[in-house]
């Protein structure tokens, strides 16, 4: 593996036909006699994929070999696939580790390891516990590319999975209203088909973000159906927030989430208590300073229940008249 001073002379010594021709508020940018590269000034944070911060230039550079070529651009998996390998930017599976070294994700795409000798920080970074990470991103029989970049805030990459686990318990679930036709004023029967549904409003993904140590991590969390908790330890699953009962139905109008009460304990008629879980199924993303896989699930999670309801339920009389 190149040492970050041999990768920075040797780009240096390829840029030396490079000619500064503008600069725009605090960005340079270098154009090359044979080649377009992008320079920035202001820092590693902003260094575009492919490239590697050069303290001498004070710039991001793509540092190549002679004789290599760049990457061409790749898709990453996409979250909520349920990956549980790493991938290369093609979508081609790679070891997670390698010769004990561990697979970065976007935007590096190579197995990196901690630049010797460490050189100092960048400019605008001396106070940071941060470390330079050096990786070979490609190779040919007569050339290689290696890419350099600085990791503020700490020297080793996030486990994107472990930070989106961490975020299960804080994410802002929402806590399902039950509501139920006929209501709690009224009552209902043996064998008759109640409404069931949540408002529709609180039928919706929601998300929630952490960065850490140069990388982002995004849990995602969406909707996949409803678990009621009917009171008389019976449960019933729907797909969706269910259809709100609107005074006026006509008694045969459809909806997608019902349930009848079959039995009854108390002859004199039996009051339940009805509750409703939204269950959520669990994606990740991880961008920037991330070690191994950059998107996977987390399989589902049932939120807590919000405002529940009540039914009362009765059996219905039959009378038999004898006429005379």
């Amino acid at each position: 593996m190149r040492s970050h001073s041999t990768v920075r002379n040797t780009a240096t010594s390829l840029l030396s036909c490079l000619a500064l021709v503008s600069a725009i508020a605090t960005a340079a940018l270098l154009l090359a006699t044979a080649t377009t590269e992008r320079v920035w000034a202001d820092g590693p944070e902003d260094c575009p994929e492919g490239t590697g911060w050069n303290e001498d230039l004070g710039a991001c550079i793509q540092i190549n070999l002679p004789g290599g070529e760049t990457p061409g651009p790749g898709e990453t998996p996409n979250p909520g696939t349920g990956e549980t390998v790493c991938r290369d930017k093609d979508g081609s599976e790679v070891p997670c580790t390698k010769d004990g070294l561990t697979w970065w994700g976007s935007p590096h795409w190579c197995y990196a390891e901690p630049q010797q000798p460490q050189n100092p920080p960048p400019r605008g970074h001396e106070n940071e516990n941060g470390m330079w990470w050096t990786c070979q991103t490609g190779s040919s029989d007569s050339a290689a590319s290696y890419a350099v970049w600085w990791a503020s805030g700490g020297a080793a990459p996030v486990d994107g999975a472990a930070v989106a686990r961490q975020m299960i318990v804080t994410i802002p679930f929402e806590l399902a209203d039950a509501k139920i036709a006929p209501p709690p004023t009224y009552h209902t029967y043996i064998s008759y088909e109640n409404w069931l549904w949540i408002d529709s409003s609180q039928w919706r993904t929601v998300s929630q973000t952490k960065s850490l140590r140069g990388a982002t991590v995004t849990l995602t969390a969406t909707p996949s159906y409803v678990e009621w908790d009917m009171g008389n330890d019976d449960t019933k699953s729907c797909v969706g927030p269910g259809r709100a009962w609107v005074k006026g139905m006509p008694e045969n109008a459809p909806t997608n989430c019902s349930y009848a009460y079959e039995e009854m304990e108390d002859p004199k008629g039996d009051t339940w208590t009805v509750s409703a879980q939204i269950s959520y199924t669990l994606a990740w993303t991880c961008e920037g300073n991330c070690g191994g896989a950059t998107s996977g699930d987390l399989g589902s999670q049932l939120a807590a229940a919000g405002d529940s309801t009540t039914i009362t339920v009765y059996q219905r009389q039959t009378v038999n008249k004898n006429g005379g």
